[in-house]
């Protein structure tokens, strides 16, 4: 076991590393919270890998069985929230579980033991697991020490937890919904960010680095036909000087002072990979507007590429005329001969655009519970779905404009591409309609 470990917040919010043995563990002589009454217990947790075994992150101990166990089922390979029957004999337990178990990245759990209601709710990541709420049948008091990193068994401590823990919390009141979010949400973080109004040596800068949290700092590399666009200024005024002939009117750049402009066959911009974490929520938005209304062909706007394939990407597709989202279960075929499972939805909303600001579009990622989501324009419009993920996300480099498979380009985009942003986290629907009206230069924490 061992402290300083950073934690959820940063590097000034601490946290203790437990390694799984029986000697990682950290405890009280009394107890914390009166079990038989209403309690709720939280704490964050970060899993170096999946768990093969059931693992505890937080409990009290009875006489021989914990008076209640937030952390790891192996059973249901999913969190769960535990009140054993009694707690003498292993007789069984009421049990609420729920969520996908993801390593590499922090998880805030919180079980609520409601005794107005005699109800049973975990929370994971902020979000109450709807769909298994549970009736506590039976009333005992756990009076032993508080347990982070074990249980207590009839054959002694268990589940010993390999880990790292952080803001273990326990209350004698429920924690309501509201309340559950702001302590387990963790606010996305923005990663990059490329506003597309310039371009150096074939690269458009990432606007802040230091500040969006890219440690690499790297821009958007453009190659084939893609080109930044900036409308021409013109000092000609004919008020001034009717010979002066002004021409036609110059276009306007998509957002902000330019965007980029994609040709339909090369044109793209890249992005190494690195950006992401392995396992972790994502949000990836950018604007759009195609060059022609009814375009013959499906065409890419954003995807996330592995080595054989896509893992998840945002096209307009012309079967449907509409935005469409796509999902990869894995990279390429397995060594058993299995198939990646591709999943589609179609956004049923308004047509693409090809004129004016064209089309916001928030691709969104909920590791915890699986759901994806695709906005346009700040609405979701019944393009959503469950992924069955199995990439590790941090292998995936972002294209710009074009699908990947292998190292053979396809469905590139002809038209207009800006305000290419990558969060970290999933952003709520509130907060994708901020995003879609921000000033090109500002972000999330300027408003």
């Amino acid at each position: 076991m061992t402290f300083g470990a950073q934690g959820p917040h940063g590097p000034n919010d601490p946290a203790a590393s437990l390694d799984g043995t029986p000697n990682g563990y950290l405890g009280t002589e009394q107890p914390v919270v009166d079990t038989d009454e209403t309690f709720s217990v939280g704490a964050w947790i970060y899993l170096p890998e999946i768990p093969d075994r059931t693992m505890t992150v937080v409990s009290q101990d009875g006489t021989a069985e914990p008076g209640f166990a937030l952390g790891y089922d192996e059973v249901t390979k999913s969190w769960s929230f535990r009140i054993p029957v009694t707690g003498l004999e292993s007789m069984g337990s009421w049990k609420a579980s729920g969520g996908i178990v993801r390593a590499k990245t922090w998880t805030h759990l919180i079980g609520v033991y409601d005794g107005d209601e005699g109800k049973l709710r975990l929370y994971v990541n902020g979000m109450l697991v709807e769909n298994d709420i549970q009736a506590r049948r039976t009333l005992w008091k756990a009076q032993g020490g508080l347990q982070i990193g074990r249980e207590l068994s009839l054959s002694g401590p268990t589940a010993h937890l390999k880990g790292t823990v952080a803001d273990v919390k326990l209350y004698d009141r429920v924690i309501a919904a509201g309340e559950g979010h702001e302590l387990g949400g963790l606010p996305a973080k923005q990663l990059a960010y490329w506003g597309l109004d310039e371009a150096q040596d074939g690269v458009s800068p990432d606007w802040d680095p230091k500040a969006s949290g890219d440690p690499a700092g790297l821009g958007l590399t453009l190659a084939g036909d893609a080109a930044i666009y900036t409308p021409a200024e013109t000092n000609c005024d004919v008020d001034l000087d009717p010979d002066c002939a002004a021409g036609p009117p110059v276009p306007d750049a998509l957002w902000g002072d330019g965007h980029l402009t994609l040709d339909g066959v090369t044109g793209h911009g890249t992005r190494a990979p690195g950006l992401q974490s392995a396992e972790g929520s994502f949000t990836a938005t950018a604007r759009v507007r195609l060059a022609s209304l009814g375009a013959t062909r499906d065409q890419t706007v954003l995807a996330l590429s592995g080595s054989q394939g896509n893992a998840a990407l945002v096209r307009y597709s012309q079967a449907d005329d509409r935005w469409q989202l796509e999902l990869t279960s894995k990279d390429g075929t397995a060594p058993d001969g299995t198939e990646p499972v591709v999943t589609t939805a179609v956004d049923a909303g308004a047509l693409p655009s090809a004129e004016g600001d064209g089309d916001h579009l928030a691709l969104v990622y909920d590791a915890v519970f699986g759901g994806v989501r695709l906005y346009v324009n700040g609405q979701l419009a019944g393009a959503q779905a469950m992924w069955r993920n199995t990439w590790d996300l941090s292998t995936t480099s972002l294209q710009v404009g074009r699908k990947l498979t292998g190292t053979t380009g396809g469905e590139h985009f002809s038209g207009a591409i800006d305000e290419v942003r990558v969060y970290q986290g999933a952003l709520d629907s509130g907060a994708i309609g901020t995003v879609a009206g921000l000033a090109s230069g500002t972000s999330l924490s300027d408003t």
